[in-house]
């Protein structure tokens, strides 16, 4: 039977990694799939569809669970690419070059403003359905590690993050109403969910040369040129007649812009459940899917996530803070010192991205490249950051003793370079040993920045 669900298992996983793009063919295949994963950071939970997760090694169970996940399906930060967009279409409206689509579009476009007004940054009930959902599936594969147990929830103190946690831990209470559940959002703890903020363990000088890097590099450029070079004309040809005049003389500046704009507001109504996913893929071929992935993905490689860049990686060891935190929690529950069975960081995707890579989880390590689009397709940065995106580390432990540690990544199993006859299953020890090794490597490219910059 436990042979059965293996061969179960390592197809799954076959599977789910085959959405988990490593090529720029692959990287199609994926968009062709989930054109969701075009705009990773505004894409709903899951980025793609959950499967198994494997089964413990025998005589192996759950006692200690911890977990960081961003806020679940949010309102824009802002509206305005929504005002954007719509002035856009507006002006063409008046001008009478929208087609039948482009009509479509402009209504919907207006309907997301609509809703999104005095609402900006706001957790949405799809954001509270999502987090309710993860909980439910959390109880229901490690229900042992709750029952009878506390739960302490530490929250950013932005609203959609604090809601979340509360979304999360009412869902367990309906599980199991004894669970006691301890939760806060306290500005003088934001280093353990941000850990930029209000941390001084954080060299400002690191932080300053990174911003100016990321401001003013050669990656910010080659972004800007890949939207500017693209050839946006067979969209606006979808949704305008005259496709020239929509761009010289309603504010698009240029097609792929326009593009840019109209695809990121479909996606996102999608979080407030206004998306019209017919129409979207009407409007936009592969070809456009891909452009955007690029020129989304570059940023979050020129700026967070990416290795074989000095102050990309410096910026990582500023995790430093969550890191230790999360090692530390662990080795108290192992030791019986932990007054908690689980401990919950809810924070936001600029913090989950890093995490992954730092911590150095398979397919979540991107290799820095000066080509930007062999640096993002290296990678497929949507299947890991979505709303409500969560990494899941729980603790295992059999009648010896002996402690094993599996990591799930939006609720499928994560593999770590890590040699075991037991994966995703890993002794805690060495688990620890790779955090801090890679932490480690990662505050050395942060004093060799500061060094040169002679500080």
């Amino acid at each position: 039977m436990r042979t059965k669900r293996l061969i179960l298992f390592l197809a799954v996983v076959a599977l789910a990694f085959s959405a988990v793009a490593q090529s720029p063919k692959a990287i199609r295949e994926s968009l062709a799939k989930y054109p969701n994963l075009s705009c990773p950071v505004a894409s709903t939970y899951p980025g793609i569809p959950f499967g198994e997760i494997a089964a413990a090694p025998e005589g192996f169970e759950p006692f200690y669970f911890t977990l960081v996940g961003r806020h679940g399906s949010r309102y824009e930060q802002k509206a305005s690419r929504f005002k954007k967009l719509c002035a856009i279409l507006d002006k063409a409206h008046d001008m009478g070059i929208l087609t039948k689509d482009g009509e479509l579009l402009r209504s919907r476009a207006k309907e997301i403003l609509k809703a999104q007004a005095g609402r900006d940054g706001e957790l949405s009930e799809l954001g509270v359905e999502q987090w309710r959902g993860i909980a439910h599936r959390a109880y229901d594969h490690f229900g042992r590690v709750f029952d009878g147990g506390s739960i302490e929830g530490k929250s950013s103190t932005s609203l959609r993050c604090l809601l979340s946690m509360v979304a999360f831990n009412d869902a367990m209470k309906e599980k199991n109403p004894k669970i006691m559940v301890h939760q806060q959002a306290r500005a003088s703890e934001l280093w353990i969910v941000r850990p930029l903020a209000n941390n001084p363990a954080v060299s400002e000088r690191a932080k300053e040369l990174c911003k100016d890097y990321n401001d003013n590099g050669e990656w910010t450029k080659a972004r800007k040129s890949w939207e500017r070079g693209y050839d946006a004309s067979a969209f606006l040809a979808k949704i305008s007649t005259d496709g020239d005049r929509l761009v010289e003389e309603c504010g698009g500046k240029y097609g792929a812009r326009v593009m840019r704009y109209s695809l990121h507001t479909l996606l996102f109504g999608e979080n407030f459940e206004l998306g019209d996913r017919e129409l979207f893929n009407r409007l936009f071929s592969l070809d456009d899917l891909y452009f955007m992935y690029v020129y989304q993905t570059s940023h979050w490689l020129n700026f967070n996530i990416g290795r074989g860049n000095e102050y990309v990686e410096a910026r990582q060891s500023h995790m430093e803070a969550m890191l230790l935190d999360i090692l530390n929690k662990g080795d108290e529950a192992i030791k019986g010192k932990n007054p908690n069975n689980a401990n919950l960081r809810f924070t936001h995707d600029s913090y989950v991205g890093p995490l992954l890579s730092a911590i150095g989880y398979d397919g979540c390590v991107p290799q820095w490249n000066e080509d930007i689009e062999v640096a993002t397709t290296s990678f497929n940065h949507g299947v890991y950051v979505p709303m409500a995106a969560n990494l899941q580390i729980v603790l295992y432990r059999d009648k010896s003793g002996k402690v094993l540690v599996r990591s799930l990544i939006n609720e499928r199993d994560a593999t770590l370079p890590i040699k075991c006859d037991t994966a995703p299953f890993y002794p805690w020890e060495e688990f620890s040993k790779l955090v801090l090794k890679n932490l480690k490597e990662l505050k050395q490219s942060e004093s060799s920045i500061l060094k040169k910059h002679g500080n």
